[in-house]
């Protein structure tokens, strides 16, 4: 530790000392890890899986788009995207609670998937819109609305599996094995 010194012909010497020594505040407190608390890392592996098994149930039950006429198609596309938009934004709600990983691989993992399922949730919700205010008959907004949805399950199939996105930390990796809600 390094000390100040009041006369100056001390503190010409300890200066010097302090240049010679190459003196400086001590880091080990800062290079110390913190070992993870196991059931912290398992509560936030569950939290984390959740928002995305949570997305998937969700996305399972997914009505499809059907109908016998342009306007009818039009609707259940609507409800198909409004049902979508819903379950993308309870994702985005449930990734943005989780709390602060206990390592920063999680953090990283959290921060990619949320980005990507507000991305999604962003074009759907776009899409939605944009079909709402079409006309009846609008063919060219269905086709539209088609492939927004079609963007936005795109950003989301690449966001899918939490537990390989945390493989880089072993205490997640690890907590993901006893998990509940990252097992398949």
């Amino acid at each position: 530790m390094c000390a100040a010194h009041k006369s100056p012909a001390a503190a010409g010497i300890a200066l010097a000392v302090v240049v010679l020594a190459g003196c400086a505040p001590d880091l080990a407190p800062a290079a110390r890890q913190v070992a993870v608390s196991p059931s912290a890392a398992v509560a936030w592996m569950n939290g984390f899986c959740g928002a995305v098994k949570d997305f998937i149930d969700g996305n399972n039950q997914m009505p499809s788009a059907s109908g016998e006429t342009v306007e009818a198609v039009k609707k259940s596309t609507s409800d198909q995207l409004g049902h979508y938009a819903e379950i993308l934004a309870k994702t985005v709600d449930g990734l943005g609670a989780l709390p602060a990983a206990p390592v920063p691989a999680g953090d990283a993992a959290k921060q990619e998937f949320l980005a990507k399922y507000t991305a999604a949730r962003d074009k759907t919700v776009k899409a939605k819109a944009g079909l709402d205010a079409a006309g009846k008959n609008d063919t060219a907004a269905q086709s539209r609305a088609v492939e927004g949805l079609i963007a936005a399950q795109k950003d989301t199939h690449s966001a899918l599996d939490p537990v390989a996105a945390v493989r880089s930390a072993p205490e997640l990796k690890t907590a993901a094995a006893t998990a509940e809600r990252c097992r398949p």
